[in-house]
């Protein structure tokens, strides 16, 4: 029997292959074998051409194995033991959870009178406010407020745009 040697495979080549990646079409080839050794010819010189056909199908599906183990052991995770494996899909379901846990109470905040209540009363939410009104109010030259949201939001963006802007060019002439 001949023995196939195959290259050493990378970490790298083990994570982007995946089982849809796999090459193990194994069946038509057992079926030529079982169908080979199945036909009786009479004629013995069929006999033997036979037989070499039959060896050589069984050599074929002798280098499909080894190709199929050597893909599988490219797969990522097959390092681990199924006790491994279970563990960790445990661990990553109980992961899931808690994350969708997470966002159905991020999603339900602000429904939470109470606790929107409770985080403006709080020292952080106070001094950020306080420092956009500073600021809205610095580069208003009436001191006043916008009136509604439109004019609002694009006072916001137009200081943040010129904030970036101040920023860009102090970058540009320390880099000089």
């Amino acid at each position: 029997m001949e023995v196939v040697e195959l290259p050493e495979e990378t970490p790298v080549n083990r994570s982007s292959f995946t089982v849809n990646d796999l090459d193990i079409e194994i069946l038509p080839l057992i079926y030529e074998i079982i169908r080979s050794v199945e036909k009786d010819p009479y004629d013995t010189t069929q006999k033997v051409k036979e037989s070499q056909d039959t060896s050589q199908k069984i050599l074929e599906l002798q280098k499909k194995l080894d190709s199929a183990r050597s893909q599988i052991k490219r797969l990522p995770g097959i390092e681990y033991s199924k006790e491994e494996q279970l563990e960790k899909l445990e661990t990553l379901r109980k992961q899931l959870r808690l994350k969708r846990e997470l966002l159905f109470k991020y999603r339900n905040m602000s429904h939470n009178e109470k606790l929107i209540a409770k985080m403006a009363d709080s020292r952080p939410i106070r001094r950020a406010a306080q420092f956009v009104v500073y600021i809205l109010t610095r580069g208003n030259p009436g001191n006043k407020l916008p009136g509604n949201r439109e004019e609002f939001i694009t006072q916001i963006k137009n200081i943040a745009n010129k904030y970036a802007n101040d920023m860009k060019k102090k970058l540009e002439n320390t880099k000089k």
